[in-house]
């Protein structure tokens, strides 16, 4: 009897240890799956976030994503810092615990401290006792507690740092160092997005700028040959075309301002596709004027044939828009033309911000004095550019022959220039 009673005695001690294991091991499993779904629902929302997020705001949305980890898992300080490949230093982009986005730059020096220590050897630091190894650099953690710095990593490259302190000390279990692992990979996945957002709009801003300047074809070559827009110049041999409107100050003094504004927009519109086709660069419109020139930033090897075809299309285009407005009482409009071939210094001029793509030099000036002297409706050009395209007059199409003219004598120089009137 006593003996059945300890057999049993004993077998229910060893139901209630199973039952104990059991729990403890049930509740483990249910903790794990909590800690899952947290997870998941974290790497969801930072997801998520990205859909509706204004790419010019990147320390705002970085906040934010700051802001979405810390709601779901306890800690004292978060902060971001990423990569200033121009300054070789670790720039504080965002922080938990701020009222708003860092307005003045933080940075760090790349091999100070845990963070420093985490993007030089590319993996994760771990301070399980900050009062003991206070060496979290200048992170913005403030009492004791333990550290955590990730390495944002991109195609094997460090390109910022996620650090994270709690406020216990040995703070962070394997499973959550794994997971801000995989925090790290989504935050070096935005980083690159915002990079590429802002490649996309300074190549936007670059071709809005070259179209001002060449056809779409030259700036399409100039993209692919990789040359940035920079300040600066380099010598070239180009021709330069001037085309002015002849008499039309006085014209428009007779003329509502809107009507003037209308005539020269009418015209610059079709004299300007013209110079495009032949992939002529236009440097600028002044006032009624058009400066243009071919052979630069992209030589075709028959520069000077491509601007006398040009000042020979720009004349039909003319004719066929006095026709047009006839109906409408515009003013006939005339035009004359120069054209010279030289070396020049050809390149961006201004400001970062402002950037103009031009030629400067005598050759220039030459082309401006050959106009100054052409009659209405006639195109004038230098000796220079006579030799340059006499043997392809057959190939220049409505080009009938070059006339030579008496010797003229031009502002700026000293000896009289030969003159050649193209016949079309």
């Amino acid at each position: 009897m006593v003996s059945d009673r300890q057999e049993m005695s004993g077998e229910l001690s060893l139901l209630v240890q199973e039952r104990d294991v059991f729990k403890k091991q049930f509740l483990k499993v249910q903790e794990n799956y909590e800690n899952k779904i947290k997870e998941l629902s974290i790497l969801k929302e930072l997801g998520n976030t990205l859909r509706a997020t204004d790419f010019n705001d990147k320390k705002t949305f970085f906040r934010n994503q700051l802001k979405i980890i810390q709601r779901y898992i306890t800690l004292e300080n978060i902060s971001l810092a990423l990569l200033n490949e121009e300054l070789q230093l670790l720039e504080i982009v965002a922080k938990s615990g701020s009222d708003g986005p860092i307005s003045h730059p933080t940075f760090l020096p790349i091999e100070e401290g845990a963070p420093g220590q985490a993007m030089v050897q590319r993996s994760l630091v771990i301070i399980d006792d900050i009062q003991v190894d206070p060496s979290d650099g200048k992170q913005g953690g403030h009492g004791g507690g333990s550290l955590l710095c990730v390495p944002v990593m991109h195609n094997k490259k460090a390109i910022g740092v996620l650090s994270l302190q709690h406020r216990k000390i040995r703070g962070f279990k394997q499973n959550q160092v794994r997971f801000f692992g995989l925090v790290a990979d989504q935050i070096a996945t935005e980083v690159i997005l915002f990079r590429l957002y802002r490649q996309m709009l300074k190549e936007e801003k670059q071709r809005f700028l070259l179209s001002r300047f060449f056809s779409k074809a030259v700036t399409e070559k100039i993209f692919a040959s990789g040359d940035n827009l920079r300040l600066g110049g380099e010598r070239k041999k180009v021709t330069i075309l001037f085309a002015d409107l002849c008499g039309f100050t006085s014209m428009s003094e007779g003329l509502d301002q809107e009507k003037v504004v209308d005539i020269l927009n009418a015209y610059f519109s079709r004299m300007t596709p013209i110079i495009f086709k032949h992939h002529g660069t236009l440097d600028k419109l002044m006032g009624d004027g058009i400066l243009a020139f071919f052979g630069a930033p992209l030589s075709h090897g028959d520069d000077s044939l491509r601007a006398v075809q040009t000042a020979i299309e720009m004349l039909t285009a003319l004719k066929a828009l006095n026709l047009e407005k006839h109906q409408d009482h515009w003013p006939p409009l005339r035009i004359s033309i120069g054209i010279n071939s030289g070396e020049v210094v050809a390149g961006y001029i201004g400001s970062e911000e402002h950037l103009n793509y031009t030629v400067i030099g005598d050759a220039v000036n030459v082309a401006q004095r050959l106009e100054s002297i052409a009659a209405p409706n006639e195109i004038l050009i230098s000796k220079t550019v006579r030799e340059e395209i006499k043997h392809r007059v057959s190939q220049g199409r409505g080009l009938k022959a070059l006339i030579p003219l008496p010797a003229q004598k031009v502002k700026g120089k000293e000896k009289a220039i030969e003159v050649y009137r193209v016949e079309a």
